[in-house]
């Protein structure tokens, strides 16, 4: 992993600090992975842009949820999927919903399911799904609008997850009680 510095708002340069800010004015403090990117003014925009855009989609705060979290599952970023989980917790998520895709386990709610495994379904697939795949989401009670918004959230996310993989970003202690390891599987089989 590379070591990368972890600013704060005070020893940021400018203007990213005035972005750190603006991250801890909405979180009440600021993740460690908006601190890294700090390194690079525009990947923080970028970043900060991106995840509040994906905030003003038709999605409720599960469902956001939700598609961050199953897309950092299927990237394999521990820090995201712990971070979700916080997020999560934060918004009051449903606890079981979260845990259901965190552990690639089924919702109970069939069109929160639906959301779930079409998320995932891109990931893994890098796009490339079926007419009838695309069908299926639809049928489950969203729009083509939401289809574009889950990959606006898989952008948000494959963001933040290639930087942790590359990276190694520390857990922030806001997130350490869902702190989450991936089961890798082999993918050739």
């Amino acid at each position: 992993m590379q070591h990368f510095k972890i600013y704060s708002t005070e020893d940021a340069p400018s203007p990213a600090d005035a972005q750190l800010k603006a991250v801890k004015e909405m979180l009440g403090f600021v993740p460690n992975v908006f601190a890294i990117i700090a390194e690079s003014l525009p990947a923080l925009r970028a970043f900060v842009e991106l995840n509040n855009l994906f905030a003003e989609s038709e999605f409720d705060a599960t469902e956001r949820e939700i598609i961050q979290t199953a897309a950092s599952v299927e990237n394999a970023c521990a820090y995201c999927v712990a971070g979700h989980t916080g997020f999560a917790e934060m918004q009051e998520v449903p606890g079981e919903i979260i845990h259901a895709v965190r552990n690639n386990l089924p919702i109970a709610d069939s069109k929160l399911e639906a959301l779930n495994q079409f998320t995932r379904l891109l990931v893994r697939n890098r796009g490339n799904v079926s007419d009838k795949e695309v069908q299926q989401f639809l049928n489950a009670g969203y729009n083509r609008a939401h289809l574009l918004e889950v990959i606006l959230g898989i952008c948000v996310k494959t963001f933040s997850n290639l930087a942790n993989n590359v990276i190694g970003i520390p857990l922030d202690d806001e997130f350490a009680d869902h702190a989450w390891q991936p089961v890798m599987h082999d993918r050739a089989a």
